[in-house]
């Protein structure tokens, strides 16, 4: 059984979550996930030009702690 979280605590979720997502998909794997599992408003023309919320790099760097973090403890 996994651990419990927060499910009130925002960061806890978005942590727990993208540390699942890193190691079933890898980092190149969740970043393509997240791309396409953003919110859509149906145009994709004017989508493809607006700035994410979270910019990839932010992500990946995210993702790359996460890794690091996961090495160190084996």
């Amino acid at each position: 059984m996994g651990a419990v979280i927060d499910v009130n605590n925002i960061m806890e979720i978005r942590r727990v979550g993208l540390r699942a997502l890193n190691e079933a998909l890898g980092p190149d794997g969740t970043q393509a996930f997240l791309r396409q599992s953003t919110r859509r408003t149906g145009d994709f023309t004017a989508e493809k030009y607006e700035k994410p919320e979270e910019s990839m790099e932010n992500i990946a760097e995210e993702l790359r702690r996460i890794t690091a973090e996961e090495r160190a403890r084996r």
